[in-house]
């Protein structure tokens, strides 16, 4: 019964981490269209404290990343990726650390339940570089989500780091692309063509994670 608590309360916070974001970002969206010379008039120490925020806002899965890669595009453009980048980076590791303090041991027990489920946990143990790379490559995978599962599955906090970094970086640049295109959400809304580009190139990283996925999973991992 306890195991079944703990397991239920795990996969609860995962739930969490993928359902809240698209909440908030609703309010986000409605500030960015309703009023965006505030943002573009923020004061330097303003302009610290959003990006500080926007930390822990990605990191506590406050608002999905992708949605705010197109609002920074929205608003700043290109100028503001590299602040971004540092906060993608800084969230990851709150992401990563909290759900270090889940531990995720009931998860853990729950795939090592068969022996399909151990093999792919060394798997992923031993090739922890290419399968963050590739989870932070891939349109489909959350922001937060992916955070959770990957301190829960034990990768090394280093190659976390490094791959998550280098992996989200064609989304990321993608997604602010599409926000300096945006003269106005009505224009997107009435325009759906302009997102013909930014699919084709979402499918393209979807295709080349998800091949990646498979054929790291049949490798085999050496003892």
């Amino acid at each position: 019964m306890r195991f079944r608590k703990k397991l239920f309360f795990e996969i609860a916070y995962l739930l969490w981490m993928g359902l809240l974001p698209f909440i908030s970002s609703l309010a986000l969206g409605y500030l960015a269209v309703s009023n965006p010379s505030f943002f573009l008039n923020l004061s330097f120490s303003q302009q610290v404290f959003f990006w500080i925020a926007t930390v822990f806002v990605m990191g506590l899965a406050l608002c999905p990343t992708t949605f705010l890669a197109l609002f920074v595009g929205y608003i700043w453009g290109f100028q503001g990726i590299w602040p971004l980048i540092v906060a993608y980076s800084l969230a990851s590791m709150l992401g990563f650390g909290m759900a270090k303090l889940w531990k995720g041991q009931a998860m853990i027990r729950w795939i090592k339940r068969t022996k399909q489920g151990a093999q792919f946990l060394s798997n992923v143990q031993a090739q922890s570089f290419s399968w963050v790379f590739l989870a932070r490559l891939s349109p489909i995978f959350p922001f937060a989500i992916t955070n959770a599962m990957m301190s829960f599955l034990g990768v090394s906090f280093l190659d976390f780091c490094l791959a998550g970094m280098i992996g989200m970086l064609p989304r990321t640049a993608l997604a602010v692309w599409t926000g300096t295109q945006a003269k106005s959400w009505e224009y997107l809304l009435h325009h759906p063509e302009s997102f013909s580009w930014q699919d084709g190139a979402s499918l393209i990283l979807l295709v080349f994670s998800g091949l990646g996925m498979y054929f790291l999973a049949k490798r085999q991992v050496k003892a």
